[in-house]
């Protein structure tokens, strides 16, 4: 971790001074009149190419100095200032102060009546917000600015939507400088920066192929103002509290088209989890996605999952991160892209919870309390190199990533107590080659190779040891350790050929896939410090596993006029093979399958689309489905398997309608889809008074699901209000296998979730977002009494209120509340505050935050879902207050 910081140190460093200072222009602008120097003009500095090189802003006397390492052959000063005629100053004599004298200009204007209104273009595929008019006097950064833009959604996790459709690339300038990872950039760019926010439909990034292929996606780009490109921006932050809180901050930002930089190091203990940072929106990372058949963390503590609040309420963190992203242009359009990422955390937690199992033959409850505490370094590497111009796309990008994490927990259960301990330590590597090339005749040649490695080798250790009756002959011992390693590794090669003219264009390409893993575990236990053997022969696994396939696929893109489709024809033969000699298990199984999917939109204009997808889909169960051995999950789970390789087949279908008018700030959207998936596996959960037991079993499991979902946007221009409302049934039924006995379930889920901003009185304003669920679970065809409905809602609400343009003060608040019959009802309202003043000569932002006014520190909630009631109770932060100052470097 040292040297990861010393490295942001450097990086910083190399960023604010990437220009070294050679040569030195300086001078004074004096009114010709008065022969005073004049304040706060504007002087440019521009080459013989009429470019900006710098620009500075004059003193009280009138007085301005440059300092830049460009060639200044040919370049000159120019200073355009209202109510004085424009003047330009050649630079003979680069070092000799230059006096630049202004000649009053009388402008005659005529009446104009001024509104303040948004501002919002339509070009084509592109909609172009202008920040300034959306931005309002206490947002900071980017991100504050696209919660309020119509059409434009951020969760609380920081993903980007366009009416209802996630972002598929985040641009800053029309370079991809964050790589899918850009929640750090729309919480750290300040929106001074940028211009406008260009939101992309029917987006292809690779140039080669743009209006040669059907695409849906929808990309976001920041056009960033010419300032931002001279120098480099930033802020420094430092914030200390009570009850022994600190948040600190360093980043710099920088978009030349030549290199651009955002880089962050951040440390803070206030609840503020920097892990978010490295989640990838729309790719996986390296570490969730080990061979295409993901492995997740098989072992953990306990069984009590997060409280439904925000984060920072509940996390007792100490964490240290580092987010470096460094993007260089070089000659012939190459682009050389660098991220690395790190976070070393530290948190607790302290919670209790029961759990109880409702069956026709008497409830069976679990008790647990716990107090766990968590180690935890993350780190992730990733470089690109690549050209993306109309002739031909390349791109190498190489990713590494590492997390090791050790956590230990005392858990009281049952009237039985344990202690748990577990580490892990994953690392993985990916490469990810594309070549599309266009021939001399048109066509174009799509290659691609992938190869990724991982391993994640875990252990769990429980005091005392438990599952004596399985393991033990139901004899007692001090404790158990289970084990576990997962090594993959995968790898991907594809060829296409694409036919790009006419109506209808073709592509025919080949794909072959291997994917390999191991699984190999191992229990076992301990008695007075002495390893003793095991009864049960099932404690052990040694599976490998392979599975490969060559794949074949047409597709077909045609596009008149308004109307564009998409009809995609893979055919594939797919083997798979695993073997456990610990179990006498070889198994292997052929299959051709055919994966047909049909996209169809038809734009009646600009803002005006309906879409209609169709997707079959054919997915097949990994190693985890079929391992003979027990593995101990927690202290109360168990699991194995005894069915062969799951197999799922479903079918879906979306059609969509949206629409958008730019000039009324007006979008809606209205959507309905479809799913039914028919697996040929089903977990058995199998409950008993001391523990529970998973495994897989054979067991057809068909689940349909289907829903409508509905979204209105609109910017009311009278009232200066913003008006988004988002709102969605859905219909799910499946089943489930509890004690060996089948249950079937009926899910009915509506919910509806607004958002208003608007301006009360002048300078106070009024912000409310909510979400409302009212949800169903009936059991089918029983007469037991299990149905449940259940009402929740979370809302806040927040009262923005700028005094002068120096201070600024906003009060809020979150209200929870839920409902079930039979269980208490949760409610729960936190009071935040927030201040802030502006010291403009310092640069510098004075803020005061107290969280959590309050002093709420037990949450408890109450659930229940088809046969399980659950009843949680955490531990809270309580009431905070920090005291921070930004310090600005910026030129804007």
């Amino acid at each position: 971790m040292r040297h990861n910081l010393f490295l942001l140190f450097i990086t910083v460093f190399i960023c604010a001074h990437s220009f070294a200072q050679d040569a030195e222009i300086s001078g004074k602008v004096i009114d010709n009149n008065t022969q005073k120097g004049l304040q706060a003009i504007t002087v440019l500095l521009k080459s013989n190419e009429n470019k900006i090189i710098s620009f500075k802003s004059t003193n009280k006397e009138g007085e301005f100095v440059f300092q830049t390492s460009k060639n200044l052959d040919g370049a000159y000063l120019e200073v355009n200032h209202l109510g004085y005629k424009k003047k330009r100053i050649d630079l003979i004599h680069k070092r000799q102060i230059q006096i630049i004298e202004l000649e009053e200009n009388t402008i005659l204007l005529e009446d104009v009546e001024v509104k303040s209104r948004p501002r919002i273009q339509q070009v084509g595929d592109t909609l172009a917000y202008n920040v300034s008019s959306f931005a309002q006097d206490e947002d900071r950064s980017i991100g504050d600015v696209l919660k309020r833009m119509p059409g434009i959604e951020v969760s609380e996790s920081g993903q980007i939507k366009y009416q209802g459709k996630a972002i598929s690339n985040f641009y800053l300038d029309g370079d991809d400088l964050l790589k899918d990872k850009y929640r750090i950039g729309t919480k750290t760019i300040a929106h001074k920066l940028v211009q406008d926010v260009e939101v992309i439909s029917n987006h292809e990034h690779m140039k080669v192929l743009k209006n040669k292929r059907y695409s849906e996606d929808v990309a976001l780009n920041l056009v960033t103002k010419d300032e931002s490109k001279i120098s480099v921006s930033g802020q420094a932050k430092v914030g200390v509290g009570l009850p022994n809180q600190y948040d600190m901050e360093l980043n710099s930002v920088m978009f030349n088209k030549k290199y651009k930089c955002l880089n962050v190091l951040q440390g803070n203990n206030i609840g503020n989890e920097l892990k978010g940072d490295l989640i990838g929106f729309n790719s996986s990372s390296v570490l969730s996605r080990l061979g295409r058949t993901p492995i997740n963390n098989l072992l953990n503590l306990g069984t009590v999952g997060n409280p439904p609040i925000e984060r920072a309420h509940y996390l007792m963190n100490n964490s240290i991160g580092i987010n470096a992203n460094n993007l260089y242009k070089f000659k012939k359009d190459w682009t050389l892209t660098t991220n690395m990422q790190g976070v070393l955390d530290k948190s607790a937690k302290d919670f209790s919870g029961k759990t109880t199992y409702l069956t026709e033959n008497g409830d069976i409850s679990f008790d647990e309390k716990q107090y766990a505490s968590e180690r935890e370094w993350l780190g992730s590497f990733n470089a690109s190199l690549a050209k993306n111009i109309e002739k031909y796309y390349f791109n190498n990008e190489f990713a590494w990533e590492i997390e090791d994490a050790h956590a230990n927990a005392s858990i009281f259960s049952n009237n039985a107590s344990f202690e748990l301990n577990r580490d892990y330590l994953i690392k993985g590597f990916k490469n990810k080659l594309d070549y599309v090339p266009a021939l001399k005749n048109g066509d174009i040649i799509q290659f691609g190779w992938y190869f990724n490695y991982g391993s994640k080798p875990q252990t769990l250790d429980i005091t005392p040891g438990v599952y004596g009756e399985l393991l033990h002959e139901d004899s007692p011992y001090d404790k158990i350790n289970q084990y576990v390693e997962v090594p993959s590794w995968l790898t991907n090669m594809s060829v296409g050929y694409r036919l790009p003219k006419g109506k209808i264009s073709q592509y025919y390409g080949v794909n072959i896939t291997a994917d390999k893993q191991n699984l190999n575990s191992d229990i076992s236990i301990e008695d007075g410090n002495s390893l003793i053997p095991l009864t049960a022969i099932s404690t052990q696994n040694d599976m490998n596993w392979l599975r490969s396939s060559v794949a074949v696929q047409a597709s077909y893109d045609y596009k008149h006029r308004k109307l564009s489709s998409q009809l995609i024809l893979p055919l594939a033969f797919q083997h798979t093979s695993y073997n456990d000699p610990l179990f006498q298990l070889k198994e292997n199984l052929n299959k051709i399958m055919f994966e047909p999917a049909f996209s169809s939109r038809y734009n009646f204009d600009a803002q005006n689309e309906l879409s209609f997808n169709f997707q079959r889909g054919n997915t097949f169960g990994n190693i985890e489905n079929v391992y003979r051995g027990y593995v101990v999950r927690n202290y109360r789970m168990i699991a194995n398997n005894t069915a062969d390789i799951n197999e799922s087949i479903h079918n879906s279908f979306t059609l969509n309608y949206k629409s958008g008018k730019a000039v009324k700030l007006l979008f809606y959207n209205l959507g309905v889809n479809y799913n039914r998936s028919v697996s040929s596996t089903m977990i058995s959960n199998r409950i008993d008074a001391d523990n529970s037991q998973v495994v897989l079993i054979e067991q057809e499991n068909a689940v349909n699901s289907y829903g409508v979902n509905a979204g209105f946007d609109k910017y009311i221009f009278k009232w200066a209000t913003s008006l988004k409302i988002g709102s969605s049934v859905n219909w799910v039924d499946y089943n489930q296998i509890f004690n060996d006995e089948l249950l079937p379930f009926l899910n009915t889920t509506y919910s509806l979730s607004p958002k208003i901003e608007t301006r009360l009185w002048k300078k106070l304003n009024l912000s409310y977002s909510g979400n409302m669920n009212w949800t169903t679970t009936e059991q089918i065809n029983s007469d037991v009494g299990l149905d449940q409905k259940t009402f929740g809602i979370s809302q806040n609400l927040s009262f923005p209120l700028t005094l002068y343009k120096k201070f600024y003060i906003q009060m809020s608040g979150r209200h929870l509340y839920s409902h079930q019959p039979g269980l208490q009802d949760i409610n729960y309202f936190f009071m935040d505050s927030f201040m802030r003043y502006t010291h403009k000569k310092w640069k510098t932002d004075f803020e005061l935050r107290i969280s959590n006014i309050g002093n709420i520190k037990r949450f408890n909630t109450y659930n229940i879902n088809a046969n399980m009631q659950s009843q949680n109770s955490y531990e809270l932060r309580g009431r905070m207050a920090v005291l921070k100052a930004v310090f600005n470097f910026s030129q804007i």
